[in-house]
């Protein structure tokens, strides 16, 4: 079910970015006889509106497949780097919200924030074999994960 919403949040997206770019294109035109609804019309109904519909389908349909991961920091805990997981969530907008379980919940600060995430944008922190995991929407996980592993890695500098 997740899934099924995350797709539909997406397709909702695409359509409203698309609406704005045609109205953008439409009012900085140079013929004042065409709006925004007429220009978005004529896109839709020609054969590459056909096309753009199905790209938007399709991407909508697979956003969650490439749009959220499980990155791994190695050679860390939840429990011993907990300051650096903080750390490293905080240079990036998130904050911490609870646990449920052995699990860390952490969410995107302010509500402008959340919604350049399409409001999924809550990543999990957990203990696994080989380090610490985070799962979440992939933009933010990927650059979470690097600043962790650097925090984790230059540890062995600090004053103990």
């Amino acid at each position: 079910m997740r899934y099924f919403i995350r797709s539909v949040k997406y397709l909702l997206f695409i359509c409203i970015l698309y609406i704005l770019l045609v109205w953008i294109i439409a009012l900085t035109s140079y013929t004042e006889v065409v709006d925004g609804w007429m220009l978005l019309e004529a896109q839709l109904r020609s054969e590459q509106g056909v096309w753009l519909v199905a790209a938007f389908i399709l991407l909508a349909i697979f956003y969650p497949r490439f749009g959220f991961m499980r990155g791994v920091a190695q050679r860390g805990s939840v429990a011993g780097d907990r300051v650096r997981i903080d750390n490293a969530m905080r240079l990036y907008g998130f904050e911490y919200v609870g646990a449920e379980g052995d699990t860390l919940i952490y969410r995107a600060k302010g509500v402008l924030k959340r919604a350049t995430f399409l409001f999924e944008d809550r990543l999990e922190v957990r203990n696994v074999e080989d380090g610490i995991e985070i799962v979440g929407i992939r933009r933010a996980v990927a650059r979470v994960v690097y600043q962790l592993q650097a925090y984790i890695d230059n540890s062995r500098y600090e004053e103990k």
